[in-house]
């Protein structure tokens, strides 16, 4: 998916927020293709469009998409139910809520599917067994589209297991995973309230 250089993406420019899109739906097309773990921290958790199918290019990964945008819940629950296992860590916030409860109900019969909620996560992180998402982006709208971030992405296979072990050792230690689902979940991608921290 990524060679083992690392490269930085400054999204405070349309181009530079249309390349960390594209460079994050083509590395979930990768994982739905050929499943890893994944490991998700992110402070602030919101649903967001990301990947293009309006042409129908990407339809082979998942034929119910149709030809349209495909959001972030989309992507992480099509690479869990394609063999992905996926640990999600996010603050204890309201403004997570709609996104995880949406993807509770999509993903809570499978056993690839774990999350844990802290009020100490101020993370941002998403790394695979093949690369690292690395930087100040929070995984919400307003980081994908609003604010101006840095993200690393690195295929340094010494990072990735450092961050890896390091993520293990932080979270699930005392996992024990909800398998009643949340009844209709309220969904807005809109809003988030990254934009009421500055610090974010």
């Amino acid at each position: 998916m990524i060679n083992s250089n690392s490269r930085k993406i400054l999204t405070n420019t349309p181009l530079g927020k249309r390349h960390l899109k594209e460079v994050l739906g083509s590395t979930f097309a990768g994982l739905i293709l050929s499943p890893q773990e994944i490991w998700l921290v992110t402070a602030w958790f919101t649903d967001f469009e990301i990947l293009d199918n309006r042409s129908g290019n990407w339809s082979y990964l998942n034929a119910s998409w149709g030809n349209r945008m495909v959001t972030f819940i989309e992507l992480l629950e099509t690479a869990v139910l394609n063999g992905c296992k996926l640990n999600l860590v996010v603050n204890e916030t309201k403004t997570n809520d709609s996104a995880l409860s949406l993807l509770k109900n999509k993903l809570v019969n499978e056993d690839g599917f774990r999350f844990e909620i802290s009020d100490k996560v101020h993370i941002k992180g998403l790394v695979t067994e093949s690369c690292f998402f690395d930087g100040s982006m929070n995984f919400t709208f307003s980081g994908a589209n609003r604010n101006d971030e840095l993200v690393t992405i690195s295929g340094d296979t010494h990072q990735i297991s450092t961050t890896r072990i390091d993520f293990s050792n932080l979270y699930f230690k005392n996992y024990q995973q909800k398998t009643k689902a949340i009844e209709n979940p309220v969904v807005e991608i809109e809003e988030d309230e990254d934009d009421e921290h500055d610090f974010f």
